[in-house]
């Protein structure tokens, strides 16, 4: 429900990686992808739309 989404995925994963402190990577990136999975597919269409959105506007900054 994310076409061409690796890279989403990837900024997304770096985001929660610079912001988990001193928690685990593996277990912070498990918990994302578990949870995702448990997403609609209306849920998962916007996490595309939107982090697509996010990363556009930062490239225009």
């Amino acid at each position: 429900n994310v076409p061409n989404g690796c890279g989403l995925f990837c900024y997304h994963a770096i985001q929660l990686l610079s912001n988990a402190g001193q928690n685990d990577p593996a277990t912070t990136l498990r918990e994302f992808a578990e949870n995702f999975l448990t997403l609609s597919v209306e849920e998962q269409t916007l996490f595309n739309t939107q982090t697509r959105r996010q990363i556009y506007e930062y490239s225009l900054q």
